[in-house]
């Protein structure tokens, strides 16, 4: 489903090429696949799609691509009620993140996660979830309020207001979250689900 690369060198949490290749159509149909069974509210369906696209992505050395996909497999089962298998995803993502060079991102996506948990009432979830990704970046050397701090090599020159994304990705339909792309200037940016270039506005 997904093309083999050749192994890239690099250590945990170094940063990696910024060039993925697009999904190959398999993968992209798959994943466009998950994106209608969330939409016609299979919500457990599509968790396990995501799951599926995410482990193969890491069989791959895609790990910002398994990151997100994993985010979308948690999403889908909070959706579905599954709030402990969600929060496992959301730790694999957030790991992932870490392994792919991108310790940045960890407390905004983490942020955003504990918020959606603790507004349903899962404190306790929250709480783990914050240990663990706590975990993932003393791995690096870090700890969350550090990796905050960081600014990413890509986008620290790119100017400080970026344009407006749309509200989905016209490859496969993922929702587009300015933190969740990768950047290349302040108008282009490409979906981090199927590796589609999309324009800001």
């Amino acid at each position: 489903m997904f093309r083999r690369r050749p192994p890239r060198r690099g250590s945990l949490g170094r940063r990696r090429s910024p060039s993925r290749p697009p999904l190959p159509p398999k993968a992209r149909r798959a994943l466009a696949r998950a994106r209608r069974l969330m939409d016609d509210g299979r919500f457990a369906e599509a968790a396990v799609a995501f799951e599926r696209l995410s482990e193969r992505a890491k069989q791959f050395d895609m790990p910002l691509r398994a990151a997100g996909l994993d985010l979308q497999a948690a999403r889908a089962y909070l959706a579905a009620d599954e709030v402990g298998t969600a929060q496992e995803r959301a730790a694999e993502a957030l790991r992932w993140l870490v392994r792919g060079g991108r310790a940045e991102r960890v407390p905004r996506v983490l942020k955003r996660i504990e918020t959606v948990l603790r507004e349903k009432g899962y404190d306790a979830q929250a709480k783990q979830l914050e240990q663990e990704a706590a975990r993932a970046l003393e791995e690096i050397g870090l700890s969350i309020d550090e990796a905050r701090q960081r600014v990413p090599q890509k986008t620290a020159a790119a100017p400080a207001k970026r344009g407006s994304l749309p509200g989905s990705c016209s490859g496969c339909g993922a929702p587009l979250i300015p933190d969740e792309v990768e950047w290349y200037d302040a108008h282009t940016a490409e979906c981090l689900y199927c590796g589609t270039i999309v324009k800001a506005t």
